[in-house]
């Protein structure tokens, strides 16, 4: 069990973070020598690779000259050459990470926020030129926040330990002395932190007590910072704790929440997840604030700090980080990307076999791969929908061909009538004939991909064993989760055995999630050029040859409608990466069959639809994958996912259906696929007014009705306000046209955003307002609206966060917002339903179509 790793190649000194036998927290130092392996003709060997050839292992005396040795040397492929950390950690605990206890002990995780007085301009976290004025720290253990600020204050929760200090330089040594003697946390993190907070702290600290008190926030008394990191347009700084996991919740939000949001500021996040956000205070600034409420301000801090805490409780994403970095045997870190994490996980399933897995010196060329498929829709209204979805389309894919690096024979690179040419691995190239190829894969047990890749069956890869292991070991886990979770139910509340009971529930959920996670990350590390294991044949195998599944699918769908009810239509409405949605309105009409009642799916519409298609899906599938591809062992599945009474299909990716079961239970929810409400760039009134006609639209079939509801809808978007209809979007290369302009005016070409962005800073100048607001930059997320006419020839604005007040001489356009946000996906309905729709600023409508309709 570990709660970090810290290799210095210096001392050739592994830091280990971990825990005595008696629970307590130590850090244990070894001297460590890493290695890896190069085939051998010697009969005298250390190790066996996957493709069954002996190993010699090299050892150096640390990285730098590991990596000198892997970079001089003419060899293209080594073994088992992983990151150090890594390798000393699978050398450590391959033979005990899997067991319960070694997650036992719970790991102190941190959260942070300062507060920097800077009333005249943002603060620069590389300058950190401004004081800090106030620092909040939760510790998980304790359950207690931690605030060390610069004026009195009384602490209005009881879980809150408030320190006073006498100025700047004072309160940063308190809070050193705080950090040093509470044994430092094991993960630190905030909001925002990997790029204002960590470097604004740690810079300050040296700016005003020097680099040597900016090292002791690490426990080794070292940190390393990766300069030049490009962030949305910004070349930014990131600094590195050793010893610490210093992770940033912002992006462990973006890269582990379902769904993406409009914005990630984090009142936006908190209000999203917990229904509750920042604390309002009343001040224009929190510089004023900290001069006119210093209470207030204490609380706003505290307050930030606390929404971060609720919301990990409430998500869990650093259990979730610690059980996959276990998974993979790797730095916590390192969890939030996944080819380490994969990596290690093949490593150690190889090392099950007693094998070794290939590593490449700096990866291998990548050709282009070709993505999933998506097939153009059947546009316009469709009834009664049936959607099914191949069940872990690429796992399975990567288990009924047997891909992994050990069992690739090579490739067809010609083939005519007669003869074929393969490209073995081993490089040469081979033409024999069609016949002798058929007979030689027969005999060799080899399986064929879409990308016309050989993979011999006579032998499971150690790639499709992780997988089948990895599912196993999900569905127990799952089955364990739904046990402990109805034992729980009878178990009385904070009992030993109801908390025991409780921790093996979120255990066994905790792992079945992570799995999930681990299968849908496994081709990425093929088709990634930096992965030790990348291989575009693989990679191509996995996607060309799922779109040839998905396709089949359809054509089983419609092959099933003609033997089984003489239909020759083809039922096929749309079909996507792991998905084909068809419409069965064909064979209820035929059937007279009544698919709805009370609301719901009839018990005969999930007769024919789940198990009567269904079954006869998946059967014919599996029949044709193993006579396809010759697998020994297909497991393509396709379960039943959506059933809608009522859709409508625009282009590629832009769908809108309402469904009224979803995998097998009854629901009533309209599912918005691509159109602009499913954007997170639309507002959320917006998004209610665009729902309040297109549901209705599609529901009722009536245009009279939709028509009505869409000026209904017009004129309340003409009461709302401006934060509430402001489009939110991305902004990059403003530097590049603000030189162009010149005060109000703008240089010819400046894009429609940028130039709202431009005028934004100009009437902040102008309106003498630099001090109070924040100017905008590129890199970051702004709002825009469009302006009435005015005397500054303005058409559009940007704003980052809130409308400033002081702007009330602009009017916003209403007329142009609505056309811009409201009418696009409406009238992407109309027109796929073949309606037209009405022109609202016209108060006569003389079309004799809307008038007949």
């Amino acid at each position: 069990m570990y709660r970090n790793i810290y290799y210095s190649s210096r001392d050739s000194l592994a830091h280990l973070f971990t825990w005595d036998k008696n629970g307590k927290r130590v850090v244990k130092k070894e001297i460590y020598s890493p290695y890896f392996y190069v085939e051998t003709n010697m009969d005298k060997h250390d190790a066996i690779s996957i493709f069954n050839t002996k190993l010699k292992k090299k050892v150096f005396k640390n990285s730098f000259e590991r990596n000198k040795s892997a970079q001089d040397g003419a060899i293209k492929r080594l073994y088992h050459n992983i990151q150090v950390e890594q390798q000393f950690l699978i050398e450590k605990y391959k033979d005990d990470y899997e067991k319960p206890e070694f997650s036992e002990n719970p790991l102190k995780v941190c959260f942070l926020d300062i507060e920097v007085y800077s009333p005249d301009e943002f603060p620069e976290a590389k300058d950190a030129k401004h004081p800090i004025n106030l620092i909040t720290i939760y510790d998980n253990l304790s359950d207690t926040f931690y605030t060390f600020g610069a004026k009195p204050y009384t602490p209005t929760r009881k879980n809150v330990v408030y320190t006073e200090c006498t100025g700047e330089v004072d309160l940063l040594n308190k809070f050193l002395e705080f950090w040093e003697n509470d044994y430092f946390p094991d993960i630190l993190s905030g909001w925002n932190t990997d790029f204002f907070d960590f470097p604004y702290l740690i810079n300050r600290i040296s700016n005003l007590l020097g680099e040597h008190d900016a090292k002791r926030l690490s426990p080794l008394k070292s940190l390393w910072c990766r300069k030049g990191i490009f962030v949305k347009g910004q070349e930014l700084d990131r600094w590195y704790i050793h010893g610490i996991s210093a992770m940033d919740y912002l992006e462990v939000y973006k890269s582990l929440a379902r769904g993406l949001l409009e914005s990630y500021a984090l009142n936006f996040v908190a209000q999203h997840e917990l229904g509750e956000g920042k604390l309002a205070v009343n001040a224009t600034s929190l510089a004023s604030l900290s001069i006119d409420d210093w209470n207030s301000f204490v609380d706003y801090n505290i307050q930030d700090v606390d929404l971060l805490v609720r919301m990990e409780k409430k998500l869990q994403f650093f259990k979730i980080i610690r059980m996959l970095a276990y998974k993979g045997l790797t730095s916590f870190e390192a969890a939030l990307g996944k080819v380490q994490i994969v990596t290690g996980c093949v490593a150690l399933e190889a090392y099950k076999h007693g094998l070794v897995i290939p590593t490449f010196v700096s990866g291998p060329t990548r050709d282009e791969i070709e993505g999933g498929y998506v097939r153009d829709p059947e546009r316009g209204l469709k009834t009664s929908i049936v959607s099914y979805d191949a069940n872990s389309l690429y796992p399975n894919t990567i288990i009924t061909l047997n891909i992994s690096p050990e069992t690739k024979i090579g490739k067809i690179i010609r083939k005519t009538d007669t003869e074929t040419t393969l490209l073995l691995t081993s490089g040469t190239e081979k033409t024999i004939s069609n016949e002798k190829l058929n007979k030689f894969m027969d005999i060799e047990k080899l399986a064929i991909s879409k990308a016309n890749v050989l993979y011999t069956q006579k032998k499971k890869g150690v790639v499709p064993s992780l997988i089948d292991g990895l599912y196993s070991e999900r569905v127990m886990n799952k089955n364990q989760y739904i046990d402990y979770k109805k034992k729980l139910s009878k178990l009385t509340v904070n009992t030993d055995e109801y908390k025991t009971c409780k921790f093996n529930m979120e255990r066994a959920d905790t792992i079945q999630h992570v799995i999930k996670i681990l299968l849908n990350s496994i081709y990425g590390v093929f088709a990634n050029k930096f992965s030790p294991i990348c291989d575009s044949d693989h990679a191509g195998s996995i996607t060309l040859t799922g779109q040839s599944v998905v396709k089949q699918a359809s054509v089983i769908i419609d092959q099933y409608a003609k033997e089984k009810h003489g239909l020759d239509k083809s039922l096929t409405i749309y079909g996507d990466t792991d998905s084909t949605h068809v419409t069965i309105q064909p064979i209820i009409d035929k059937l007279k069959l009544k698919l709805y009642k009370d609301g719901k799916v009839s018990p005969e519409g999930l007769e024919l639809i789940d198990k009567e298609m269904g079954t006869y899906l998946n059967e014919e599938i599996k029949k044709w994958s193993a006579s396809e591809f010759k697998s020994i062992d297909p497991r393509y599945y396709f379960k039943r996912e959506s059933i809608c009474d009522v859709g409508v299909y625009l282009q590629k990716k832009r769908y809108i259906i309402h469904v009224l079961n979803d995998e097998g239970a009854d629901t009533n929810k309209f599912k918005y696929v691509g159109v602009e409400i499913a954007r997170s760039t639309t507002p959320k009134k917006a998004k209610e007014l665009i729902k309040k006609v297109i549901e209705n639209s599609l529901l009722a079939q009536d245009q009279i009705k939709a028509n009505n509801l869409y000026k209904e809808v017009y004129d309340t978007f003409k009461t709302l306000g401006i934060n509430e209809i402001a489009i939110r979007g991305g902004l990059s290369d403003l530097e590049k046209y603000e030189v162009k302009s010149d005060g109000f005016k703008i240089g010819l070409g400046t894009p429609n955003h940028v130039k709202g962005a431009i005028w934004y800073n100009q009437l902040l100048k102008h309106l003498k307002l630099e001090k109070k607001y924040e100017r905008i930059t590129s890199g970051g997320k702004v709002k825009k609206i469009y302006i009435a006419p005015n005397k500054f020839n303005i058409n559009t604005l940007c704003f980052p966060y809130d409308y400033p007040p002081e702007f009330k001489e602009f009017e916003v356009d209403y007329i142009e917002m609505f056309d811009k946000l409201i009418k696009p996906p409406i009238l992407a309905v109309y027109e796929a339903i073949g309606w037209r729709l009405p022109d609202l600023t016209n108060e006569v409508t003389t079309d004799l179509f809307d008038i007949f309709s």
